[in-house]
């Protein structure tokens, strides 16, 4: 029955409209939200979860990658129903081997052990697209052999009716349909998804990956065997390895968790932070470690792609939290599209601001409890009362930034994402040009703007609820030392700038005297920079938490 088109469309939208009414109508039913309530409220999405698990697993194909992503979006779901449907990844029922090796013969036009020496009976991965087998080639080459799921192209296409049915009615009978483009998520979804059905188009994207991290020897993407590959089958070298995030694995074969963190983080970030394609889907099964500590990026078949304006954007956005100018975030989350116009934009800076200092404080187990749940409450209150939205061609790389926080957390659960950061950012600091300015030019303004912005903010100060005023109160002496640095090293630089442009006019009148006065007023000021620069570091260093 799950290949009947009508039946799987049935099943997938009355399973919706059952779970819609059933939170409209428990949310008319309880006035009052107390923990019995809560409570309730708990068990009703457990319930709902399950249910959608099974049906996932017994119709299979878009239903599974749905339920996937939903399972690493911690911003949108409850943690009930992240918990049950975290295992979908794991437990894809595998197709009957005789029919994949069917599909593999019928591909390949003749018997598949003219080609073959050996096939794994059963497959040794499956999802919800093809399954893995493992082979050896008649040559002796040992290789793993990806076949698509029987008839999965088909049942795709029909889920994505299904879902155009699932998001016309979210956007006409939900609060969903307000706060997200439903029309373009569903082209979003239908052009990733339907280009992952290309077995050609992964090669192709992963062979443009071998060629992007060609330089480094931290990462290795498997060479594919294009003469056997087709639009349903590849073919590609086998790898011994397990998944990055088996800890027992690295322990036994002496492998530095804390590096492995780092390099898979580089990989990441090297992604998601430059304009051009990115993984979309790297889960713990999509990367392996070997045992000489190598890392092994799998299934190039979900990408996704950042412009090059957004990637700039996102640049400075992390720019703002290394000065520390929460305005500047929030002013590129809202270009972002991530906030709509009525959004409280001084209420954002507060809370965002609070968020990161409690991160940077000190390790978040050992802080008050009570203090770090009223941070916490004052973030899921944000995300529910202001006019937060996800803007669509962000959704997949929301999703592959969620799974890589996941994958790192469980390589080191003590991973410092601000150290991890700074060669980056200090990477950009060297770069000589920018989309829209020099980076380093950038900074310098930047760095002024505290200063520039007192007035304003002893005004907000003033007029802010309690609760900014405690938050104020805890990074003041650090923000105003800080800010001390910054403005000694913006005027050291503008004296230095200054000193070369006098350097550079008595060289073209070729008056000697100036020429021997600028060129002692330049090394002062280069060196007063550097020593300040010297001192703001070790200030870093001292108050850096640890």
């Amino acid at each position: 029955m799950k290949y009947n088109s009508l039946y799987r469309i049935f099943i997938i939208v009355k399973m919706f409209i059952k779970f819609v009414l059933q939170l409209y109508i428990f949310n008319k039913r309880h006035k009052t939200w107390d923990s019995p309530t809560q409570e309730k409220w708990e068990k009703l999405l457990q319930k709902q979860a399950i249910e959608y698990r099974k049906v996932a697993l017994k119709l299979e194909g878009l239903m599974i990658k749905v339920g996937q992503f939903l399972s690493t979006r911690a911003d949108i779901m409850p943690e009930i129903f992240l918990k049950e449907l975290a295992d979908l990844i794991d437990q894809v029922p595998p197709v009957s081997s005789d029919i994949s090796l069917g599909i593999l013969e019928e591909e390949w036009g003749q018997d598949i052990y003219n080609y073959l020496e050996w096939v794994s009976d059963k497959p040794v991965a499956s999802a919800s697209i093809g399954e893995v087998f493992q082979a050896r080639m008649r040559n002796g080459q040992e290789v793993a052999i990806k076949i698509q799921r029987h008839r999965v192209a088909s049942i795709v296409q029909t889920d994505f009716k299904a879902l155009r049915i699932v998001l016309f009615i979210t956007d006409k009978f939900t609060k969903f349909g307000k706060e997200i483009d439903t029309k373009a998520l569903y082209r979003e979804v239908v052009s990733i998804v339907g280009d992952e059905l290309d077995y050609t188009k992964e090669r192709k994207n992963a062979q443009s990956f071998q060629q992007r991290f060609s330089g480094t020897d931290a990462y290795y993407i498997p060479q594919f065997y294009e003469e056997y590959c087709t639009s349903k089958v590849l073919v590609m070298e086998w790898i011994e390895g397990r998944k990055v995030t088996d800890i027992s694995f690295m322990k036994q074969h002496g492998i530095d968790r804390k590096k492995t963190a780092a390099s898979v983080f580089q990989f990441f970030i090297d992604q998601l932070l430059d304009q051009g394609a990115f993984h979309a889907d790297p889960h713990q099964g999509n990367i392996l470690i070997k045992a000489d500590g190598t890392i092994v990026i799998l299934d190039f078949g979900m990408i996704g792609y950042i412009s090059r304006g957004d990637s700039a954007k996102i640049r400075r956005m992390l720019q703002g939290f290394v000065l520390d100018d929460y305005k500047l975030v929030i002013d590129q989350l809202q270009e972002l599209g991530f906030l709509l116009p009525n959004a409280n934009k001084y209420k954002l800076e507060q809370i965002l601001r609070e968020s990161v200092d409690l991160y940077l404080s000190q390790d978040i187990s050992t802080m008050d409890q009570k203090l770090v749940e009223e941070i916490f409450e004052d973030l899921q209150a944000l995300v529910r009362e202001q006019p937060i939205q996800l803007p669509v061609e962000f959704a997949f790389l929301g999703r592959a930034a969620s799974i890589g926080l996941g994958v790192l957390t469980i390589i080191d659960p003590d991973i410092d994402f601000i150290e991890l950061g700074k060669p980056v950012v200090l990477e950009w600091l060297d770069e000589a040009d920018n989309s829209e300015e020099d980076i380093r030019l950038q900074v310098l303004k930047d760095s002024v703007k505290p200063l520039l912005s007192l007035p304003r903010n002893m005004n907000e100060y003033l007029e802010s609820p309690k609760s900014a005023l405690r938050s104020e109160e805890r990074r003041q002496f650090h923000s105003f030392s800080n800010q001390r640095y910054l403005l000694i090293l913006t005027f050291s630089g503008l004296f230095t700038g200054l000193s070369l442009f006098m350097l550079f006019i008595s060289i073209l009148l070729a008056q000697e005297t100036l020429i021997y006065g600028s060129t002692g007023l330049t090394v002062v000021s280069i060196s007063t920079l550097f020593v300040f620069l010297i001192r703001h570091h070790k200030w870093i260093s001292k108050n850096r938490p640890h």
